[in-house]
């Protein structure tokens, strides 16, 4: 198992400058950027962590095939693979579900949507053009013939893909080179599952890397650590949106109030949905707590099967890498 550290772009892109090259000094093998539109340009703030760095790996975790074209995404991906030495990683996804449908992309129903078929697709432009030959997809969401960009990576660039779904996570190994399996907020259990599904692809296709999301809040006072997280916006929305009533359940969470965190976040009413948060859902759903909780969440974690953990830093961001360095540094 190796380990990584993600962080999102709403963050000043000097402290995700910061995050990065400390992330090196402390034995990380990799760093890792989700982007959000709603929050700023993931591959503008990578691009700035090259110089910074010169042995991490750098990702993207993950951009969305609907709000960048194929194209662009290539492009930039050139452009970041060079730039870095090629260290660079390139995650692709559909996107986020609560800014899609704003504009003007539901996701649901997902047989007129066909999520799986705009990834395939999109794979496919970007594979061509990274590799330097012309594009040619004449698909249900891209057309693009004969299109090649005038520039070359240094050397192949690897394509992961960012996904929750049985269908996606099976076939992603006959195309991509990676997996990531979770977006920080599910429990052991459900990056085991996800990554089952990966590993039943594999047996037809062949081996990729396999990545989980892990958000971790560190700190000696463990309420100071799980307030952090309660309060945090992405872990509200992947309580309320994502994560399975059952998953829950399976580590014996009350969901009592559940309905009301899900309504409160609907009304993005931030501090009124932290104060229904359990330390119980904290807990099951994260790395969270004192030094010694932490760490023995994340080597639970580490026998799901995955061969990459990303900890996402929430609230004291300097703690936790230093939490977890020893243990990437002797990997």
């Amino acid at each position: 198992m190796r380990l990584g550290v993600g962080w999102n772009i709403s963050h000043p892109v000097s402290r995700i400058v910061e995050l990065a090259t400390r992330s090196e000094e402390l034995g990380f093998e990799s760093f890792w950027l989700h982007e959000n539109p709603m929050l700023g340009d993931g591959f503008a703030s990578l691009i700035l962590t090259c110089r910074g760095t010169a042995r991490i790996r750098l990702g993207i975790a993950c951009t969305s095939v609907i709000t960048r074209h194929p194209v662009m995404i290539a492009a930039s991906a050139v452009t970041l693979h060079n730039e870095s030495g090629g260290r660079f990683v390139l995650g692709i996804c559909l996107g986020g579900f609560p800014w899609l449908p704003l504009i003007g992309h539901p996701v649901q129903p997902v047989k007129e949507t066909k999520p799986l078929r705009r990834l395939v697709e999109a794979a496919s432009v970007i594979r061509s053009l990274v590799n330097g030959e012309a594009a040619a997809v004449n698909g249900n969401f891209y057309n693009v013939q004969g299109f090649r960009l005038m520039v070359k990576a240094s050397k192949p660039i690897p394509l992961y893909i960012g996904a929750l779904g049985p269908r996606t996570l099976r076939m992603a190994p006959r195309i991509f080179d990676g997996v990531i399996t979770s977006p920080g907020v599910l429990t052991p259990l459900d990056v085991r599952r996800l990554v089952g599904w990966v590993e039943e692809g594999e047996k037809n296709g062949r081996k990729v890397e396999k990545l989980a999301y892990v958000l971790s809040s560190v700190s000696g006072d463990e309420a100071e650590a799980y307030e952090a997280v309660k309060r945090d916006p992405f872990f509200i929305y992947q309580l309320s949106e994502v994560v399975p009533e059952e998953s829950l359940q399976q580590y014996g969470v009350g969901l009592g109030k559940l309905p009301e965190i899900r309504e409160a976040w609907r009304r993005r009413e931030i501090a009124a949905a932290a104060n229904l948060i359990s330390d119980d859902m904290v807990a099951t759903l994260t790395a969270s707590g004192r030094k010694e909780d932490a760490i023995n969440k994340i080597e639970e974690y580490s026998q799901t099967g995955a061969d990459t953990l990303i900890i996402t830093p929430v609230g004291n961001v300097e703690t936790v890498p230093k939490t977890f360095g020893p243990i990437a540094s002797s990997q």
